[in-house]
């Protein structure tokens, strides 16, 4: 954030990029697969860093210290998951638990999103901010996806779900709290890698 300037607690945001999984269907940690010469995460998280977000927090899991042994994390804080196994709705609830009261806004995103940009998470936070509405998303050919913020007052919705559920069920079915952001064309490679299949598609330039 600008120096000098006082910023709410209402206002205050927190990333959270879940990256804990176990990449059973791809068979070796996806978190480290090579994208532009460098492992998806540490390209997710170098974007996430340089955005506007007040602090940044990795939840990582399955090959967590192999991980964090290869991965330039930069500013971002890791935490983890021993419940990874679980699904997706226990790194949420692990990333929600590591942020302090001073924050009133939650961004989360997914680690294996490799064409997220700083400024994409920035106009989300602003969207969000000036729209009157708890939350805000893309809208990726008319459907919303992460990365989305949260008010601190739906937090509780993100920690009740259960299971391999995360926060695109919860945004599709309360569309109408949901300020949208569209891409103006679809992105190229804007998918989960979760297998070789998928990996193979993204563009070496997806950076």
């Amino acid at each position: 954030m600008c120096s000098g300037t006082v910023v709410s607690v209402e206002q205050k945001s927190t990333g959270v990029v879940l990256a804990a999984g176990g990449s059973r269907r791809l068979g070796r940690p996806k978190q480290l697969l090579m994208v532009a010469g460098r492992p998806l995460l540490e390209l997710v998280v170098t974007k996430v860093c340089l955005s506007g977000l007040d602090e940044v927090v990795v939840v990582l899991g399955a090959h967590a210290d192999e991980i964090v042994g290869a991965v330039d994390l930069g500013r971002a804080r890791v935490v983890l998951n021993p419940d990874y196994e679980e699904g997706m709705s226990s790194s949420l609830r692990v990333g929600l638990a590591a942020i302090g009261e001073h924050i009133g806004r939650l961004m989360v995103i997914l680690g294996d999103q490799p064409d997220i940009s700083a400024a994409m998470i920035d106009a989300l936070l602003a969207l969000q901010l000036h729209s009157g509405l708890p939350t805000a998303a893309l809208n990726v050919d008319g459907l919303l996806q992460p990365p989305a913020v949260f008010e601190r007052r739906l937090w509780p919705e993100l920690s009740a779900l259960a299971g391999d559920t995360g926060c695109r069920d919860l945004i599709r079915s309360q569309s109408q709290l949901v300020a949208q952001l569209p891409l103006p064309t679809p992105l190229r490679s804007w998918m989960d890698v979760d297998t070789l299949a998928d990996y193979h598609r993204l563009p070496e330039t997806s950076i």
